[in-house]
């Protein structure tokens, strides 16, 4: 118990900071919540409707700008002509939907669940038989 007293004092924070001399690097916090905190408190009527107006006049401003890009991004995208690739992409989801439906209708076979099954019941016969390391694990 004594060797972890001893090592708890080599290793207590304030030996640490004077080893690696952390004190005189580190600034103090930016922010003091408490003073936040009692700022806070203290403003008027008059600076919270100051603060309430400056909130939504940064909304307007904001919606006003997504408005003015979602209208100019109407106008340039209305005079696209997206038929071609719509086109491109349903006859790639229509090819790989056939696709689909062979490997369903192949897998739905009790055949190919079977020789499943047998492959991995051969493959696992195979694995133990040729003298690997058995799934046993060895203490040394």
């Amino acid at each position: 118990m004594n060797d972890m007293d001893e090592l708890d004092a080599a290793l207590a924070e304030a030996t640490l900071r004077r080893a690696l001399r952390l004190d005189a690097d580190e600034r103090p916090a930016r922010f003091d919540a408490a003073a936040i905190v009692s700022e806070a408190e203290h403003r008027t009527a008059l600076e919270h409707l100051l603060r309430a107006m400056r909130g939504i006049a940064l909304v307007g401003v904001s919606l006003g700008i997504e408005s003015v890009v979602a209208i100019a991004a109407f106008n340039v995208f209305a005079n696209v002509d997206l038929s071609e690739p719509f086109g491109l992409v349903l006859s790639a989801i229509a090819v790989v939907a056939q696709q689909a439906v062979a490997v369903g209708a192949l897998t739905a076979s009790p055949s190919v669940a079977l020789a499943a099954l047998a492959a991995v019941i051969f493959a696992t016969l195979y694995e133990r038989g040729t003298g690997r390391e058995s799934l046993n694990v060895r203490a040394s």
